[in-house]
């Protein structure tokens, strides 16, 4: 069966500059980019705006129904706030999520940056506000009184600066594969090495 890779990036950054083409510059989407030719996989990965998180799992699921109808087998996967989406479009699909040093509670993660008014990556006018924050409240909520079976691989890079991993080994070790790495940031500085865990999850 075909595979499918839906890759989402974190809290105000972006997968592709203002022309439509990949940020190879990010080693992450870089290195996601070859693996995915080397091995024929669909790999797709919009920019999005976590500012409407009900409009980003709509269109999510629009890309897997598509995939579907096209007998692809479709792992979400995703780095930081990408990470907590990916975790949720799976618990909706029934899919496997490949969660990236993982946003676990978006509502009290994100309004630290409330008055942010460019993306980073894009340079794009952007306001970044309270409301947007506060609508995560109901999918946490959703997640956590799921009885889905929810597949999850979780890679940590443990000297995140953003998000406590210890928290986050914390809150998966039961639930989840979980590989951890010495070092790194959040932007994650294992994707290499990580290549050997994400393809066995994609063709298990």
């Amino acid at each position: 069966m075909k595979k499918a890779i839906i890759y989402l990036h974190g809290f105000n950054s972006a997968s592709l500059d203002l022309d439509g083409n990949l940020l190879t510059s990010k080693e992450k989407l870089l290195l996601m980019q070859e693996f995915c030719l080397q091995k024929d996989i669909l790999f797709y990965t919009p920019n999005i705006d976590y500012r409407d998180f009900e409009g980003i799992v709509e269109d999510m699921l629009f890309q897997w129904n598509q995939y579907l109808d096209q007998s692809c087998d479709v792992v979400f996967m995703g780095s930081s706030m990408g990470g907590f989406s990916s975790e949720y479009l799976a618990m909706k699909t029934g899919g496997k999520a490949i969660m990236i040093n993982p946003a676990i509670t978006p509502s009290e993660l994100l309004p630290q940056f409330t008055g942010v008014t460019e993306n980073y990556e894009t340079g794009e006018p952007y306001c970044w506000e309270q409301k947007h924050c506060e609508q995560y409240l109901k999918y946490e909520k959703e997640l956590e009184s799921s009885s889905q079976s929810i597949d999850r691989t979780i890679l940590l890079d443990m000297a995140d600066e953003l998000i406590d991993s210890e928290n986050t080994l914390a809150k998966y070790q039961d639930k989840a594969n979980v590989v951890s790495y010495d070092g790194g940031s959040h932007s994650f500085e294992h994707m290499r090495q990580a290549l050997a865990i994400i393809e066995p999850v994609i063709f298990d």
